[in-house]
């Protein structure tokens, strides 16, 4: 909107008139105090100040007056200033009042007061004589004037008018006069004058001394400007712009042509009466040509009134229409709040009727409680320059309806003065429908949030670039990372790099409207470097307008459902796998290569025999590297059992697994044999591990060990539970191996066996059978005398007896139903009767036989008939094997609570290899030294096992062997049971 020029020619004149006042006190001062100073110094210029010629001088009281009178306006021009300035003020004031009036009353009656050569005496009387240091009687009244009008500055008549404005116009009135005889170059005024035939002469008043008094009158009337011709100046109206307008050609006019007629007629060019004519002709053109400008002005500013009116009236038009369709409650109140504007919004929102609500108390449509606090506000917004404000701007504000029903609203309030009338417009909005709203949102958001927050499993708002915006902690929990941490990085730094394809395809059929929503298993990258996987399911969150705004995912992690469905497949894959063969070391290479790669990078399966001795292993890497280098630790440096500190060896003692998240050095040196082993388990690098047991049936077969090197994984609880089953079922699986393996042998043993004892048993029956025939081919009476076939037939009888008494003996064993009936047995005649049943077989091989047994020997409590069982088949065994000449020693000896005895011989001796077969049933040694049916020994450690005793050898090739076995003392206090085996 453009301003007319007439508001800002007004806008203008505001501006110069607000600092008028200070800026011609300053003025004063200051020129007053330049003239002090030309009397100090004694120079004329400087107290004439303006360089004319026949310029009169300041006089030094003049000056006073003029700082005087300057101050006092400085200080009291602000309506309301502080006591300590008022009173200042109107001191200086009074000072100003007092001066002028002793100079008047010194030209009145005559007198000389002294005041007049108060300061620089001599220099006054010097260059004013005529009438020394003494201001003009018009001097001495405009400062009468003009200190009573500083007094009177605020002071206001019952009918408002202000006395200091007639006392300032009087001033500026006589100032101007002195001023236009200046300018029309008035003889008088540049000499002395009387005034009055009664008066002495005197200097008339200065030039600058006029023009100070103008402006100090012209500061007095700035100070309250809507009073006066200056409040006539200063309407915004038709009659401020015409005395704006013709004010300076009021002022003007008469002043150029009443001095071209003075100059007219100084020059001697007319005379008085055509001067006369001239100046009114001047005149009535001046003023008809102002007349015709200011009625063209006043056309214009007519049109732009009926304009204006036609404007206002489609404005009110229009506001009308808003005011009466508008939703909201429209209402205007007067400076006592009682409400003149009710519209139809109001109506429904407050329930009143326009007809009963206008020209009553606003306090109507308020709570009881908040009607004193409300027009409080109002009172105060009232009074304060704002001319618009939202009322309850902490707080929401309360409505009040007809039927006392109270409702929360907004308002506005805003302010308008017309033609001195105050008006106030208020403008209520019924929130009540607004805050449902809100409330149902904060309680969806709240359900959101806690449902968000608090989820089990993971949740992500995440932008259409993959910036993660919000996450739970379900989500950080899963991925490791922290909240700060997770928001500043996109799903794209943390997913598997062969997953991201598939994910960003599906985000890309979301943004497209393909799909509404989508789910996939991916994997995401721990913060610790380790896979994920989750199951994810995505969708898109839109705006109102139906455009993307950013995506929702749920995150489930199912890394342990996976890992057991991979157990399970794993398992279910190693049971057909492990029962495919039925030979132990391609049992144990299939457990070795189940295992890697799928549970450890590489591995080591140790199978034991019965004697807890390495029996087979096998190992595989998942490098050739690693591979090599297995194959060199198991054949340079095979594990020693007899290590306690090895790890291998601690399981198999415990039967308890080993979990290693990581491998220290010190369980590395406790396993190693010597430095090379050591170097090469480092070079294996191994970083975690798990050691379990082979067992089954109650047996430990052997141990799995599973390590994990370059892969950089660390094994965890539940890899050790897989690893478990993997055991049981390698352990069953080679156990299975075993069992077959003893019953290839045990197959092949009872061929040998029924082999044998079909030889056996041919044998003596063969000798029957001969004998038989021979008694038959004898007469009678030579089969009385000839016993030699009967005493055959007697021997091959007690042998095939003996070879079926063995059989039965080792079927109780295997059956476990060998039954010994035990008592106290006195150990040294036992001893000698077992030496006395075999020193005839002795004598005959020449074997010497020697017994060693103390005469106090401890009785034995044992089975008398089976210790001489044992006795007799391991001095039977060593006569069989110990070559003539040599020499068989039978010792019984105390040791503790047991009797120790042994069968020493000086035979061939037992290979090593063979020590551990010695007591297996039809066990016998190489083809070449076969005799018999191989189970005296099975049934001499089958009885002294029933016994509760030990049995063991000892042997060296060319040098003999010796077999050890205990029996319990007797104790006849003791009553023992009978023990089965």
């Amino acid at each position: 909107m453009t301003t007319s020029p007439h508001r800002a020619s007004l806008r203008r004149l505001k501006q110069g008139l607000a600092p008028l006042a200070p800026a011609v006190s300053g003025l004063a001062v200051l020129v007053a105090s330049f003239n002090l100073l030309g009397w100090a110094l004694g120079s004329r210029p400087l107290t004439r100040l303006i360089p004319v010629q026949g310029a009169i001088s300041m006089m030094p009281n003049t000056a006073i007056g003029f700082i005087l009178s300057g101050l006092a306006l400085w200080l009291l021009h602000p309506e309301g200033p502080d006591r300590r300035r008022r009173t200042t003020g109107q001191a200086l004031a009074l000072v100003t009042l007092l001066l002028g009036g002793l100079t008047l009353a010194e030209y009145l009656f005559g007198l000389d007061a002294g005041i007049d050569l108060l300061l620089f005496g001599g220099t006054v009387q010097r260059m004013v004589p005529l009438s020394p240091g003494r201001p003009s009687p018009m001097t001495a009244m405009n400062f009468c004037l003009l200190g009573g009008a500083l007094l009177l500055l605020h002071v206001r008549t019952r009918q408002g008018r202000l006395p200091a404005r007639f006392l300032a116009l009087t001033v500026t009135l006589l100032s101007a006069q002195v001023l236009i005889g200046y300018m029309y170059l008035e003889e008088s005024l540049f000499g002395p004058r009387r005034l009055f035939s009664f008066l002495p002469p005197f200097t008339p008043m200065a030039v600058h001394t006029a023009a100070l008094f103008l402006l100090l009158s012209l500061g007095i009337l700035s100070v309250h400007p809507e009073r006066g011709l200056t409040g006539l100046l200063l309407r915004d109206d038709v009659g401020g712009i015409l005395v704006r307008r013709l004010l300076p050609a009021v002022l003007l006019t008469p002043l150029l042509v009443g001095g071209m007629w003075l100059l007219g007629e100084r020059l001697g060019l007319f005379g008085t009466t055509l001067g006369v004519s001239l100046f009114v002709l001047a005149t009535m053109v001046a003023f008809l040509f102002v007349l015709a400008r200011n009625a063209s002005t006043l056309s214009r500013l007519d049109a732009q009134r009926h304009a204006m009116e036609q404007s206002l009236r489609l404005s009110e038009a229009r506001f009308a229409g808003i005011v009466s369709t508008a939703a909201d409650a429209i209402l205007s109140i007067d400076e006592a709040q009682r409400i003149t504007l009710f519209n139809t919004g109001a109506e429904h929102i407050f329930g009143y009727p326009a007809n009963e609500v206008l020209g009553r108390p606003l306090n109507l449509l308020l709570p009881e409680r908040f009607q004193a606090i409300h027009r409080q506000h109002i009172r105060e917004f009232a009074a304060s320059g704002q001319t618009a404000r939202h009322m309850g701007e902490r707080r929401t504000i309360i409505g009040r309806r007809k039927n006392g029903d109270e409702f929360p609203a907004e308002a506005s309030i805003s302010k308008l003065r017309v033609d001195g009338t105050e008006l106030l417009t208020v403008i209520v909005r019924d929130i009540t429908a607004r805050q449902r709203a809100e409330e149902g949102l904060r309680n969806s958001e709240e359900r959101f949030r806690t449902s968000f927050e608090d989820a089990p499993i993971g949740m992500a708002l995440v932008g259409l670039d993959g910036r993660f915006l919000n996450v739970n902690g379900s989500l950080c929990g899963i991925v490791g990372y922290s909240h700060k941490e997770l928001i500043t990085k996109t799903f794209q730094d943390i997913t598997w790099p062969e997953d991201l394809e598939l994910h960003l395809a599906n985000a890309h059929r979301l943004l497209q409207g393909e799909i509404s929503s989508y789910q996939m298993e991916k994997r995401y990258i721990h913060k610790d470097g380790h896979r994920v996987t989750i199951l994810l399911t995505g969708s898109l969150v839109r705006g109102a307008r139906g455009e993307p705004l950013h995506y929702i995912e749920q995150l489930q992690d199912i890394s342990e459902r996976k890992q057991l469905e991979q157990a399970w497949r794993f398992l279910a894959e190693a049971g057909p796998r492990l029962a495919a063969s039925l030979d132990a070391q391609t049992t144990l290479t299939t457990v070795a290569g189940l295992a890697v790669p799928a549970l450890a990078d590489w591995s080591l399966v140790e199978q034991l025999d019965e004697e807890g001795r390495v029996k087979r292993v096998e190992g595989l890497a998942d490098s050739p590297e690693k591979s090599r280098l297995l194959r060199e630790l198991l054949t340079t440096q095979p594990r020693r059992p007899s290590n306690p500190r090895h790890l291998l060896a601690h399981v198999l003692r415990t039967g308890q697994p080993a979990l290693l998240p990581e491998f220290s050095e010190a369980v590395l040196e406790a396993a190693a044999e010597d430095s090379h082993h050591l170097e090469l388990l480092h070079r294996l690098e191994p970083r975690s591990g798990l050691v379990v047991p082979l067992v089954t049936r109650g047996r430990n077969l052997g141990t799995l060990l599973l390590v994990m090197s370059e892969s950089g994984r660390r094994y965890e609880a539940r890899d050790l539970a897989l690893a478990e089953e993997l055991a049981q079922r390698a352990a069953l699986a080679i156990d299975n191996a075993c069992l077959h393996e003893k019953s290839e042998q045990a197959t092949h043993t009872r061929d040998e066996v029924l082999r044998i004892v079909a030889h056996d048993l041919r044998t003596p029956l063969n000798v029957i059978s001969l004998s038989t025939k021979v008694l038959l081919k004898h007469p009678p009476e030579k089969r009385a005398t000839d016993t030699k076939p009967l005493e055959a037939i007697q021997k091959a009888v007690d042998r095939a007896t003996r070879l079926i008494l063995d059989l039965l003996d080792i079927a109780r064993m295997e059956a476990g139903r060998l039954s010994v009936d035990r008592g106290p047995e006195q150990t040294a005649p036992l001893v000698r009767e077992a030496a006395e049943l075999h020193r005839a077989l002795a004598e005959e091989k020449s074997i010497q036989l020697m017994v060693s047994v103390p005469e106090d020997a401890p009785p034995v409590f044992a089975d008398r008939d089976r210790v001489l069982q044992i006795l007799s088949n391991l001095l039977g065994n060593a006569l069989k094997f110990t070559p003539m000449g040599g020499r068989i020693l039978l010792r019984a000896e105390p040791a503790g609570s047991l009797v120790r005895f042994s069968v020493s011989d000086t035979g061939s001796g037992i290979p090593e290899e063979d020590l551990p077969h010695l007591f297996e049933p039809f066990w016998q040694a190489s083809a070449g030294r076969k005799q018999g049916a191989g189970l005296g020994l099975a049934i001499v450690k089958g009885l002294v096992d029933a016994h509760g005793g030990h049995l063991r050898v000892e042997s060296s090739p060319g040098v003999g062997s010796t077999f050890f076995f205990t029996l319990p003392t007797a104790s006849p206090a003791e009553v023992h049971p009978r023990p089965h085996a």
